[in-house]
């Protein structure tokens, strides 16, 4: 907004600052620190959007991309229903915590290291390669067997 005002204001006339000296705007520079620091941006954000560092499940749930993306979190299959969670509350057998994510198309039998007790299956620290399917679920695309990233 700053960098917006001072081209508007940009017309090469002296400006009287707060400690009384005169400043002379160029629009030129103005227009050249304006495009520098919307490069800046833009490279970022691109870095960001190009990682392979999966996101975490609160980041998944906040996305509004429907591109494929890797992502890590709590595997837990209890009745049939797989999910990716966020953490685990303290029980045993584990229980999904908040939020998280219905998986379909995993096949959980191709994880290696998966723990099992009175009929849940969990895996701390899986990442798996999703796409936004319906109603809220995830098709995975490929899962690591080991796990981890």
């Amino acid at each position: 907004m700053l960098l917006t005002l001072l081209f508007v204001q940009g017309d090469d006339q002296p400006v009287r600052t707060e400690g009384g000296t005169n400043m002379r705007f160029q629009p030129r520079a103005v227009l050249s620190i304006v495009v520098v620091a919307g490069g800046l941006f833009s490279l970022t954000a691109c870095a960001n959007a190009g990682s392979d560092e999966p996101i975490t499940v609160q980041q998944l749930v906040a996305r509004s991309e429907n591109t494929p993306v890797a992502v890590h979190g709590l595997l837990h299959v209890s009745a049939g229903v797989t999910r990716l969670c966020a953490g685990t509350l303290e029980s045993y057998p584990v229980q999904c915590g908040k939020p998280s994510v219905e998986l379909v198309g995993l096949d959980i039998s191709t994880i290696t290291g998966t723990t099992s007790a009175e009929g849940v299956t969990w895996k701390d620290g899986v990442v798996v390669n999703v796409e936004r399917a319906e109603s809220g679920r995830y098709t995975v695309l490929n899962a690591d067997p080991a796990g981890q990233p």
